[in-house]
């Protein structure tokens, strides 16, 4: 072995060595560092509409048609996520329909309060025969206006040796400013 490729070993070697020294440098989490507020933030609050509430439709595919008319089962979930950094939004209204627009199911029993930042999930299991129409009514609001939450459903399947997974965004039909 050349002399330059030595001294880049022992370089290396010692590099290596003082990284693992075995001494751990991190601090423990502070409570202020687990603190957030929207005001540390470079962008100011400009230009994005808000709102009070809205009701939103969103599909969800169950049962989705494959070979043959045969259907492709899947579960499937709606994730509604308060995105607004600074006030709550509450959950008033949580329907699922069927295919034909029959009411399968009220997901809630009083409203749901999300805080800034939070989320919450609602599941409709596999079993489900909904149909490929199946829909739900979501509706929120706020005491003040605030940024639209980022509601999505997500279909999944992981029965097979391959999975298979997709979201579908909901369109709003009504609002409140």
């Amino acid at each position: 072995m050349d002399y330059t490729k030595r001294i880049l070993l022992i370089i290396f070697l010692i590099t290596a060595l003082i990284s693992c020294s075995g001494k751990d440098k991190s601090q423990p989490v502070k409570a202020n560092d687990t603190e957030f507020s929207s005001d540390s933030l470079t962008l100011a609050d400009t230009g994005v509409e808000k709102f009070k509430g809205q009701v939103l439709y969103m599909p969800i595919y169950s049962n989705i048609p494959c070979k043959d008319k045969a259907f492709f089962d899947l579960s499937a979930f709606i994730a509604i996520h308060n995105t607004d950094m600074s006030h709550s939004i509450k959950v008033t209204k949580v329907f699922y329909f069927d295919n034909n627009g029959k009411l399968v199911k009220n997901f809630l029993d009083k409203e749901q309060i999300l805080s800034p930042l939070s989320a919450t999930t609602f599941f409709v299991p596999k079993n489900d025969k909904s149909g490929t129409g199946a829909n739900f009514i979501v509706e929120w609001i706020s005491d003040l206006p605030v940024t639209e939450p980022l509601i999505e459903s997500v279909m999944v399947s992981c029965d097979t040796n391959y999975g298979i997974s997709f979201l579908s965004m909901g369109k709003v039909i009504r609002t409140l400013k």
